[in-house]
C-alpha cells in the first residue's frame, strides 16, 4: 500500500484482511513508523502566539511531488489558514498562520482545513518541516489513530 510521508509517497508491505460482508479487503501497513530525524531548525521564536500556528499533519504528497497537502487549524472568527513555504536543497519549511482575525467577541472553536502548498520543485528526499515546532510535519494528528488503516 502507499502512504504519504514527509519525503513523498512510500510503498510499504501491507496485511490484507478479508471481512465478511465487504467486497474489498481491509489493509493495514505491516511496518511501524521510524524514529523522526533530528531537525535542522529550531522552533520559531519571538513570533506572536496568534500569528504562527502548528500544522496538524501531512495529508498527501502529489504523485509528481510538486505539492503537499497539510491540515492547518484556525478559529471561527478569522478568514482561514495560510501556509507559506521556504525551500532549500535539503528541506521544505512550512509556516502556518491565520488570515484576517476579526476583532471583538468570538467563540473558541478550532476549525481544521486542508491546505495545498505548491513547491518550486519536487519534494524528493527533502525533509518537510513545521516552522512553529522546528520538527518534521507529523503524519498523524496528536489525537488520531495510526494512518496505517485504510
Amino acid at each position: 500500500m502507499t502512504l504519504a510521508t514527509s519525503r513523498g509517497p512510500a510503498t510499504v508491505p501491507a496485511w490484507l484482511f478479508t471481512l465478511e460482508g465487504y467486497d474489498t479487503p481491509l489493509k493495514r501497513a505491516a511496518v511501524g513508523p521510524s524514529k523522526l530525524p533530528e531537525s535542522p531548525i529550531g522552533p520559531s521564536r519571538n513570533v506572536p502566539a496568534d500569528t504562527l500556528v502548528p500544522l496538524d499533519r501531512l495529508v498527501e504528497v502529489a504523485d509528481d511531488g510538486r505539492s503537499v497537502t497539510v491540515l492547518a487549524d484556525h478559529g471561527a472568527c478569522d478568514s482561514g489558514p495560510a501556509v507559506h513555504v521556504l525551500e532549500t536543497g535539503t528541506d521544505v519549511v512550512l509556516s502556518a498562520s491565520v488570515l484576517k482575525a476579526r476583532k471583538g467577541p468570538c467563540t473558541t472553536e478550532m476549525i481544521r482545513a486542508r491546505v495545498t502548498v505548491k513547491l518550486t520543485r519536487p519534494l524528493g528526499d527533502r525533509t518537510l518541516l513545521d516552522a512553529h515546532t522546528g520538527r518534521p510535519v507529523p503524519h498523524e494528528g496528536p489525537h488520531e489513530s495510526s494512518p496505517s488503516w485504510s
